[in-house]
């Protein structure tokens, strides 16, 4: 825990990491993930350079399935981040950190999965890969969450 401590502390004189975010972080928290499988399968996929953090993308939509009324040959661009994915074999995991106070698994679930879905229809569409695992992260449980 102290080293951990220790490197937020860096971060923030290197400004990495503003004072107020750093406040934030609770140590538990991060030390909770470090200590679980998911975190494991993340480490053994960034050995194999398998593990994508971060990484931004664009995925078009038809415009009528977000409102009836707009036309189906217009296109509406969804932008977003994807926290991490990593391969396993021939398909993806796909993951999603969460720090949302929610103490029901079928909450977070619902709150995200629209989300989700669009990033897996994103990354199967670029990488020509099946998304086989859905995976939310939700530090205030300390565990990972299949979102099917």
């Amino acid at each position: 825990k102290n080293e951990l401590i220790r490197d937020i502390e860096g971060f923030v004189a290197e400004e990495k990491l503003t004072r107020e975010y750093a406040d934030a972080v609770i140590p538990e928290k991060i030390l909770d993930f470090l200590d679980s499988k998911l975190a494991l399968r993340m480490g053994e996929a960034q050995k194999k350079g398998l593990l994508k953090r971060e990484q931004p993308f664009v995925y078009g939509i038809d415009a009528n399935l977000l409102d009836p009324e707009f036309p189906a040959d217009e296109k509406i661009l969804i932008q977003g981040i994807i926290d991490a994915f990593f391969f396993d074999g021939d398909s993806i995991v796909l993951m999603d950190y969460k720090t949302d106070v929610i103490d029901s698994e079928e909450e977070l679930v619902n709150r995200y999965k629209i989300q989700l879905d669009y990033y897996k229809k994103a990354l199967e569409g670029a990488l020509k890969h099946p998304v086989t695992e859905t995976l939310i992260y939700s530090f205030h449980m300390a565990r990972e969450i299949p979102c099917l």
